[in-house]
């Protein structure tokens, strides 16, 4: 009775699909059991096929090799080459020349009897020539080729030598065991191409084959895909210890492939044949794949009826609610089409209606707050550009009394530029190169009138940042309250150092003074003052640019007031680099 109650309380969705699934699961499960047992006879057959063909293409290499080294082997005997090897000194030219054409036109015999047999050399030292039947002429000996073929090798175990991955058969006469100066090497050369072509016509179901030592120091591979052929290799090592003596399976790529082995004492070799899982099952995924469009016309069929009332209810809420929610991401721009006159007709109509009004608020509200807040930047960028003008003049004034002409020049020089920089515009803001000069202009200012008493250092800004957009008037505030609060009462070696670096993705313009006015307690009550600077009616400069850092960035901007390592008061101008 439970389990009844819930499915009673589930949606329309769940329950149609809960029905499908109760109605399509025994036709499943009927077609599922007649696929897995037909597909376990289907492998049974194959698997038997496969291991029956690798013995046989096995056995038709075994021969072919076999009846290579066996032809090999008769020409230890042969005449010409025996006169050649120990009795050439005493030989004519002519009768030189006839052994050798006589044993080329013999070494093409031995090429012609195999199209595994890429060239046929004779190695002979004494003429020091090389006799092969690639070469039209006799060629130069090869003393490197020659020592590496002439090393003895134990036929009953492998009759290959593998030297710069080429592949040889060879033998060498007298055995190298006997005597280590052999008269003569015949050697035969493995083609590496023709094996590889008969290797790939082992399979024609989209498999390939390979051909390894057992000791894997030569691999020959043949495949339908090159480049699945070399993933095969590149794996087969690892995969081996998982195929039995017979029928295995690797899986490259995602894909499984059916391997069969057979192992060759002949040739101490393994010649292993893999082909595609899919390919060899094709007819019974065929049936399955059918059994799956069967069941899925039948849920089309039987969802039609209750799909065509189950969307004029689902597909407008969905509309709905996906509309709510962008709503409440912010985007008021959205609007509902209503495709019939209906009860969801006129909740969109509604809804829109009600999204213009809200837009219309939020906008209201927004320019309202954007003008309080541009107006209140006005009004502290007024009262900090006329905050210089009254020391200027007492400055001009003492010069001029104390006929100190030359300071006096430099002065206006640098009061000129200064008071250009604050009247040029009213823009708000300008390039932070232009108000570093600004701030500069005003250091050299009072490095006139303190030049006995106060050194100014000011180090130039990074060049990343010259030219980004900064409130006008922050930096100048900053140093004239260091003047007048730590260093104007010092009688010699006041300090003034203004330093500027990118930091974690913010501008800070740091400027540290050496007085000795600050103290801890002073520091806590100037940095309270910070965080209440806008309750306070008349502001200092300190406070006037913290607010107006404040106004412009937000909580990531402003002023950072510390003790400095000169001892007297640090100062830390933040600019978000990202927000600028």
């Amino acid at each position: 009775m439970k389990f009844i109650r819930r499915i009673s309380r589930l949606r329309l969705l769940p329950k149609l699909i809960l029905t499908f699934l109760l109605v399509l699961s025994p036709l499943y499960f009927i077609g599922l059991k007649m696929n897995v047992s037909g597909s376990g006879i289907v492998r049974n057959e194959i698997s038997n096929s496969l291991s029956s063909r690798v013995d046989l293409y096995m056995e038709i290499l075994e021969s072919d090799f076999s009846r290579t080294v066996g032809l090999l082997q008769q020409y230890v005997n042969d005449d010409d080459l025996l006169k050649l090897s120990t009795s050439a000194s005493f030989m004519t030219d002519i009768e030189r020349m006839d052994s050798i054409l006589r044993l080329k036109s013999r070494l093409d015999l031995l090429k012609s009897s195999s199209n595994f047999i890429a060239n046929v050399i004779a190695y002979i030292p004494d003429i020091d020539r090389s006799i092969t039947s690639n070469e039209i002429d006799i060629t130069n000996f090869n003393r490197v080729e020659f020592e590496a073929l002439r090393q003895a090798n134990n036929r009953f175990q492998t009759p290959f030598i593998v030297w710069q991955d080429r592949l040889f058969i060879s033998i060498s006469y007298p055995d190298p065991s006997i005597n280590k100066s052999p008269r003569f090497v015949m050697a035969v050369e493995i083609s590496r191409q023709a094996l590889e072509t008969t290797l790939s016509r082992f399979t024609n179901e989209g498999g390939g084959a390979v051909l390894t030592g057992k000791n894997s120091l030569w691999t020959v591979s043949g495949a339908v895909d090159v480049q699945q052929g070399k993933k095969f290799l590149q794996q087969v090592e690892n995969e081996r210890k998982q195929i039995t003596s017979e029928i295995g399976n690797v899986k490259i790529d995602n894909m499984t492939f059916m391997v069969a082995q057979k192992d060759s004492e002949t040739l101490n070799a393994t010649l292993l044949m893999f082909v595609p899982t899919q390919s060899l099952l094709l007819p019974l995924q065929t049936y399955r794949m059918w059994l799956i469009i069967l069941s899925l016309s039948a849920v089309a069929i039987m969802f039609a009826f209750s799909f065509s009332i189950y969307r004029m209810i689902h597909r407008p809420l969905r509309i709905l609610v996906a509309a709510f929610r962008k709503l409440e991401q912010g985007d008021f721009e959205i609007s509902l089409k209503a495709p019939f006159q209906d009860e969801f007709g006129f909740l969109y109509e509604r809804f829109n209606a009600t999204v213009r009004q809200l837009g219309v608020l939020v906008h209201e509200v927004y320019e309202q707050q954007y003008r309080a807040q541009s107006a209140e930047l006005r009004h502290l960028q007024s009262q900090i550009n006329p905050h210089f003008l009254y020391n200027t003049y007492f400055i001009l004034y003492r010069m001029a009394k104390l006929h100190d002409n030359e300071n006096l020049i430099h002065l206006t020089k640098h009061l000129g530029e200064y008071f250009q920089y604050i009247t040029r515009d009213g823009s708000d803001k300008a390039p932070f190169d232009k108000e570093a000069q600004h701030a500069k202009s005003y250091m050299e200012i009072q490095s006139i009138r303190f030049r006995q008493r106060i050194k100014a250092v000011f180090e130039p800004i990074p060049q990343e940042v010259s030219n980004i957009l900064v409130p006008r008037l922050i930096l100048q505030p900053i140093i004239e309250n260091a003047y007048n609060y730590a260093l104007e009462q010092k009688a010699k070696d006041g300090l003034l150092i203004v330093n500027s670096v990118v930091q974690d993705g913010r501008l800070l313009v740091v400027v540290e003074d050496n007085g000795d006015q600050i103290t801890p307690e002073s520091l806590k009550k100037l940095q309270m003052l910070l965080s209440n600077g806008e309750l306070v009616a008349e502001s200092t400069g300190l406070v006037n640019v913290h607010r107006r850092l404040r106004i412009q960035y937000g909580p990531e901007g402003g002023i950072q007031l510390d003790i400095g390592s000169l001892g007297g008061l640090k100062v830390t101008i933040i600019i978000p680099l990202e927000r600028e």
